[in-house]
């Protein structure tokens, strides 16, 4: 029986979540195009200004065409999630001053752009490295930053968190920070539970070790049943939304198990939420339907950090 991984890797072309017909398949991104992403594009990768924009357009639709997540649909690869989170200054100035600086991971990478982020803010390319399920994305990472004369192909791990024998699992126990962004809320519980404690295990197990990240959450947390096309017609699919605390009990509950002593502190991203309420209220409904469509009242994002004691 396939797995999931194998599933996405092989999704036929004519499958009906590759529509560009899609409501997240969006047109108009400029309402997300943040001036740090422009001065990144603008300055790592030399687009000029008037070619940021089409750019990106083009680089999407490669991705696209790798996998059809609806984040590459709506065009979130250009949100520099790491950069937004409470602690991305303190993470900056660890990479770029601590001898031996420390390696860095980032799981479920995409397109790479908080590996990016990172080198356009002073650390290292060598200490830092990405991994994703989907090899094709490093070629469009590539394909979006110009830069594969810069980023060593092999600071681009292919492996899937489930496996202990692939690429990524021949690392565990060699990373001393990890960052996992929007990537755990794909899954049902057991599997979150399974993700969560494999990424403890690719963590080195010694004090000071972090793992840092943002997740889409509820403030009501629970399971959700998916409809085609994010499932197959007839498949009875779920996955489970976690909410502040109950992130904070899923990565307790698998340092536990890896035997760590861990502090582990969650947060909603009230910001997000703000920005989110006055589009709606300033655009209506029909806005957030269309330009938000995972999002409702109760939606949030989660920020978390767990640090090893």
């Amino acid at each position: 029986m396939a797995t999931e991984a194998e599933k996405w890797m092989n999704l036929p072309q004519d499958h009906m979540v590759r529509s560009t017909k899609l409501p997240w398949y969006h047109q108009d991104f400029e309402y997300k195009l943040k001036p740090k992403f422009r001065k990144l594009l603008e300055e790592w990768s030399g687009i000029a200004p008037e070619e940021v924009v089409p750019h990106i357009q083009r680089v999407r639709d490669v991705a696209w065409h790798v996998f059809p997540w609806p984040c590459i649909g709506e065009f979130w690869f250009i949100e520099q999630g790491l950069l937004r989170h409470p602690d991305y200054s303190n993470i900056l100035k660890r990479i770029t001053t601590t001898t031996p600086p420390p390696k860095f991971l980032d799981l479920g990478t995409c397109l790479g752009q908080d590996v990016r982020t990172l080198t356009h803010d002073g650390a290292s390319p060598s200490t830092l490295y990405g991994a994703d399920i989907l090899p094709g994305f490093r070629d469009a990472g590539y394909a979006l930053f110009r830069d594969s004369d810069r980023l060593d192909p092999s600071h681009f791990i292919t492996g899937d968190i489930f496996s202990d024998v692939d690429d990524l699992g021949k690392t565990r126990g060699t990373w001393d920070i990890i960052h996992i962004a929007m990537f755990l809320h794909i899954f049902a519980l057991p599997e979150q539970q399974a993700v969560s404690r494999n990424i403890m295990k690719l963590l080195k197990p010694v004090p000071g070790s972090t793992i840092i990240g943002t997740q889409t959450g509820s403030l009501d947390a629970g399971e959700l049943t998916l409809k085609p096309p994010f499932c197959e017609p007839g498949e009875h699919k779920t996955i489970y939304r976690q909410n502040k605390d109950t992130m904070k009990e899923l990565f307790e509950k698998a340092a536990d198990a890896a035997g760590l002593k861990v502090n582990v502190w969650t947060e909603y991203d009230e910001d997000e939420a703000r920005e989110r309420a006055e589009g709606r209220k300033a655009k209506g409904d029909e806005w957030e339907k269309k330009e938000r469509f995972f999002a409702g009242d109760k939606e949030r994002r989660i920020f978390f950090r767990v640090d090893v004691l």
